[in-house]
């Protein structure tokens, strides 16, 4: 996804968006060749401070095109009520992009006042790709090796990604999406381990 693509999604001028570090990377690098002020940031928690230095950005409007681009893995609560009055009204020449491999661990406020675009190639997997029960127990075996570095919303986070990749190719058959659904809740409501859930999930539907 390039930033004219991006920037296509007008009037919203602040856009919440699914990716990687690579696609931060490659975002960034579309971002400064079309468009030379082009700031960024890449931090592993988005943090009060690091509001408030959007802010000052939102805030200095210059009447050029503008775009502010940040990736992180962890949005605090307390930097989503230093940021919700500008991204609300941010300055029509001023666009903001917040990339994070877990948009479900975004503060409702913020994701409210964004246009979330998800990581097309994994939520479309259904349709553009069959994965077997193999690549996917292997897949979670290895994003999970090392679970315990992870705290709990971030493991339920990925679980969550991994189980929307699962429904979007089952979903056509009724049993098997019952499935992905017991997963989810099992996930939320039984407090069960993370691993466990989704290789349950993997070795039931596929």
């Amino acid at each position: 996804m390039t930033i004219e693509t991006i920037l296509a999604h007008a009037p919203q001028k602040t856009f919440l968006l699914q990716g990687s570090e690579t696609a931060f990377d490659t975002l960034l690098a579309s971002a400064v060749m079309d468009h030379p002020l082009t700031n960024a940031l890449s931090v592993p928690r988005f943090t009060t401070d690091h509001s408030k230095m959007l802010v000052e950005f939102i805030n200095e409007g210059t009447g050029e095109q503008r775009i502010f681009i940040c990736f992180f893995s962890i949005f605090s609560p307390e930097a989503a009520q230093v940021l919700l009055k500008s991204l609300e009204e941010p300055d029509r020449d001023t666009t903001i992009i917040l990339m994070t491999p877990y948009p479900y661990l975004v503060p409702a406020t913020i994701r409210s006042r964004t246009r979330l675009i998800h990581n097309d190639v994994l939520r479309e997997i259904g349709t553009s790709g069959k994965v077997s029960r193999d690549a996917l127990l292997a897949q979670i075996k290895e994003e999970f090796a090392s679970d315990a570095e992870d705290d709990a919303a971030t493991r339920r986070a990925k679980a969550i990604l991994i189980l929307d990749m699962l429904e979007a190719q089952v979903r056509s058959i009724p049993a098997k999406a019952a499935i992905i659904y017991k997963a989810k809740d099992m996930l939320f409501s039984a407090n069960m381990p993370t691993k466990y859930v989704l290789e349950y999930a993997a070795s039931m539907a596929l």
